[in-house]
């Protein structure tokens, strides 16, 4: 209650003091303001007295009556409230008491024009404002608040009508001296000043009183309840509330006191339920420590709390995780699995911020669903996340995740669908071998084990530029023959291979144990699919007894060559009629030859032949033609490959060696431009695909070429197709 009585003597103390002074101050001003008006009206009144004076004597003075003006002066002395009133020369005598001024005038008109008259009593003037007017020429006024009088010297000018008898000499011809009494002023202000006095203390009394019941109910009293209820919140008592229904900074301050007093309950409940979660949680914590899931609670920041199953770590091999963000414990390397926290991040953004969204639309993203993870050491192993939102008062607290290990069943599925893909392989093998027969295949089967073999013996030279390429063009040779016999798998897995060795040959990896690894894994999975046919073929034999289907190799050839051409042609979406002609019956050299008319006739359906719409916006047919023809000629087989498709484009050409770095800058000739056309590692295309594009190719078929010892030739023309030419020296028992 001190506090209580030392707040309302303050405010009564400052309004006290405030109003007093308004009061006082305002009758000061007041009086002030009045008493210097009344002195300056009468200082203005009696400078027009002054001047009305001045000419009145100057015009008796110029008729000659000097008695009536002493009468006049006489006569201003008698006005109330004037003391003296004096008329001086200007050496400081009174005017009007001798006759010099009279015997001047008489003198000067040469007759007698005025009579003598009595005369004033002779004074002098001796002050300070006497000698003030006459150097200054200009009035004084001084007054004096002591003696409550006011003196008024005025100057009197030798005015133009007073110079034909004064002369021009002085400009002030004498002084006139007022004194007057302001006592009068002085006694009005007074009596104004009393009742003034009694109108401010008046009005400030109400004011006083007016203001203080307004401070006491919109200060005072809101202060109180605030206090008051400040005060029972203290003893422990927090729902009371203040109650104040004003709008202003008090009514403010007490909605602030009330949210406090509510947070301080809320504190309260939360301490409570604290104590009891933490009850729960350590019944929690035996659960988890023996619970066979991996279970881990997310809190509001997005990272793992101290509630998580100790299977987890085991799952993961990892101890400590509390505090870490979900990507950081399933994604460790940063910068290798950057891509993948990213995807994770993001997902966990739409978890906690998407919260009206449907849990099924957002879990239909999730990253984690059936993800293959690297745990321990280089172990790999597959789970499944489901994330489950936690809510606390409609507002998202936590986000359980519960992990579920995948990794048997995902081999078991693998293992199954691998079987699966075995037989479907096994059926397809069986039909191309019962359409082409087996010698058609012993051929493709010898050159894969050799390619396959000679890689898988030598994988740690992947380091050498010069045995990647050759590696390049044995295992393309080998694809491009699997796709001509229809074998998509080792087709596929050959297409796996030369990305890898595409990858180390343009230092995008490095031949490490990785890649190495890699490597052969699918050398593994090749020689198995190789196997596989031979024994496939090793039971047709056996079933056949040993003979041969009646198809001839050529027959085989071409039947394939020609399934090849539209398979390609389709994925290509080009209109392509394939023709081979040939006068002869048998085709001497022809297992050695078909990589290369692969190779050559895949590059022209890619390269050479255009689409639909460019052959008839270039005036061509829609379809376009390719023909391969055999000959003999100077015991020589001639082999020509030729389309009516675009040409060499050899400007372009130019320009990509120059790219590559495979031509120098520097005029070039056709022959040059189109000797690097065999040159390893060049590609017209900028990206790869799964038919061309890789830089191998023609110097695949200028190797089987030169293996040999033929030579190529080609032919071109811009717009209307170019022609490989083959020339393989024959035996003279060949003619």
């Amino acid at each position: 209650m001190k506090t209580t009585r030392s707040i309302r003597f303050r405010i009564v103390f400052g309004l006290a003091l405030i109003m007093v002074l308004s009061v006082g101050l305002s009758i000061y001003l007041t009086t002030v303001n009045q008493r210097d008006n009344l002195l300056d009206a009468s200082q203005r009144t009696l400078a027009i007295n002054n001047e009305m004076l001045n000419a009145t004597i100057r015009n008796i003075m110029l008729s000659g009556e000097a008695p009536i003006a002493n009468q006049t002066i006489d006569d201003f002395r008698a006005i109330t409230g004037f003391l003296e009133f004096e008329v001086y020369r200007t050496d400081g005598t009174t005017a009007f008491n001798d006759y010099r001024t009279l015997d001047f005038v008489n003198e000067f008109q040469d007759r007698v024009m005025f009579d003598p008259t009595p005369r004033q009593e002779r004074r002098i003037l001796e002050s300070e404002g006497f000698e003030r007017v006459l150097r200054h020429k200009s009035p004084v006024i001084i007054r004096n608040e002591d003696t409550r009088e006011m003196e008024y010297l005025f100057p009197i000018l030798n005015y133009a009508d007073c110079r034909a008898c004064h002369g021009t000499e002085q400009f002030v011809r004498g002084v006139s001296h007022f004194r007057i009494s302001l006592g009068g002023i002085y006694e009005q202000v007074n009596r104004a000043g009393t009742l003034r006095t009694v109108y401010f203390v008046s009005v400030g009394l109400v004011l006083f009183a007016w203001i203080l019941l307004l401070m006491r109910r919109t200060v005072v009293r809101p202060v109180l309840k605030i206090g008051e209820a400040v005060n029972v919140a203290a003893t422990g008592d927090l729902d009371v509330r203040v109650e104040l229904d004003s709008d202003d900074e008090l009514g403010m301050l007490g909605d602030q006191v009330n949210h406090m007093i509510s947070g301080l309950r809320e504190r309260r409940d939360l301490e409570l339920r604290n104590r009891v979660v933490e009850t729960r949680l350590q019944e929690n914590r035996k659960y988890l420590d023996n619970i066979k899931e991996g279970l881990l609670l997310l809190d509001r920041d997005r990272r793992i709390s101290d509630q998580y199953s100790v299977f987890l770590t085991r799952l993961f091999h990892r101890e400590g995780i509390a505090g870490l963000t979900l990507p950081e414990f399933l994604y460790p390397d940063a910068e290798r699995d950057a891509d993948r926290r990213r995807e994770l991040e993001t997902f966990l953004e739409m978890l906690y911020t998407n919260t009206t969204a449907a849990m099924d639309m957002i879990l239909s993203i999730n990253p984690l669903d059936e993800a293959e993870l690297s745990v321990g050491s280089g172990e790999t192993i597959v789970i499944r996340a489901d994330f489950l939102r936690i809510y606390d008062r409609d507002e998202l607290a936590n986000v359980m995740v519960i992990f579920e290990d995948l990794t048997d069943i995902n081999r078991t599925r693998h293992e199954l669908e691998e079987q699966r893909s075995r037989r479907e392989a096994e059926l397809e093998q069986i039909a191309t071998v019962l359409k082409a027969g087996p010698q058609v295949f012993e051929g493709f089967l010898d050159e894969a084990e050799l390619a396959f073999s000679e890689l898988g013996t030598h994988l740690a030279d992947l380091g050498r530029p010069d045995y990647v390429a050759r590696a390049f063009r044995s295992i393309h040779s080998v694809k491009g023959t699997a796709r001509y016999l229809d074998f998509p798998r080792v087709e596929e897995l050959c297409q796996d291979l030369e990305e890898l060795l595409a990858e180390i040959r343009d230092g995008r990896r490095l031949p490490d144990d990785a890649v190495e690894s890699a490597a052969a894994d699918i050398i593994r999975r090749l020689d198995a699919e190789v196997a596989a046919v031979r024994r496939l073929i090793d039971r047709f034999r056996d079933f056949a007894g040993g003979g041969r289907l009646p198809a001839s190799p050529l027959e085989v050839f071409t039947d394939r060559l020609t399934g090849m051409v539209r398979d390609i042609a389709a994925d290509l979406e080009k209109s392509v009629d394939f023709a081979l002609e040939s006068d002869l019956a048998d085709i001497p050299r022809l297992a050695e030859l078909q990589p290369s008319i692969v190779h050559l006739i895949r590059n022209a359906l890619d390269h050479g032949i255009e689409d639909e719409y460019e052959r008839l916006a270039a005036g061509k047919d829609s379809a376009a033609r390719l023909v391969l023809r055999f000959r003999k000629a100077d015991r020589q087989l001639v082999v020509e490959v030729e389309d009516d498709g675009r040409g060499l484009d050899l400007e372009a050409l130019e320009k990509r060696g120059l790219e590559t770095g495979l031509l120098k800058p520097g005029n070039h000739l056709p022959s040059q431009i189109v000797n690097m056309l065999f040159r390893p590692g060049f590609s017209a295309r900028q990206e790869a695909n799964d038919i061309s594009g890789r830089g191998v190719g023609l110097d695949a078929v200028k190797e089987d070429v030169r293996a040999m010892k033929g030579q190529i030739n080609v032919r071109t023309a811009a717009g209307k197709g170019s022609a490989f030419v083959l020339q393989i020296p024959l035996g003279e028992d060949s003619e």
